[in-house]
């Protein structure tokens, strides 16, 4: 799924609200856990990132909806929240639009 987020179009936006909707509706942490791995894992890559993903991560960690930020796997390992607290700061100033 995450292969479909790529640039903006009605398609990209389906994979993106389905990941999201997959995200918030999870029985499990675990399964919160892999979604954000596999976003992660494409966003760690080289530039350019495709533009479906950079919305649906950005999306991620800053709608309260999500409560992103309240999961223990953002906090286990220092590296994963300071990779993913830089990506905020970067939106935060403008520099992925």
């Amino acid at each position: 799924m995450a292969n479909q987020l790529r640039y903006p179009n009605s398609h990209t936006h389906y994979f993106s609200c389905t990941l999201l909707y997959l995200f918030a509706e999870a029985n499990s942490e675990a399964i919160q856990e892999q979604i954000t791995r596999v976003l992660l894992e494409r966003l760690i890559v080289n530039r350019p990132h495709p533009w479906g993903l950079l919305i649906t991560f950005i999306e991620l960690i800053k709608n309260p909806q999500f409560k992103f930020w309240h999961h223990e796997f953002v906090h286990c390992a220092p590296e994963i929240e300071k990779y993913v607290t830089a990506l905020d700061v970067i939106e935060q100033l403008g520099f992925f639009f």
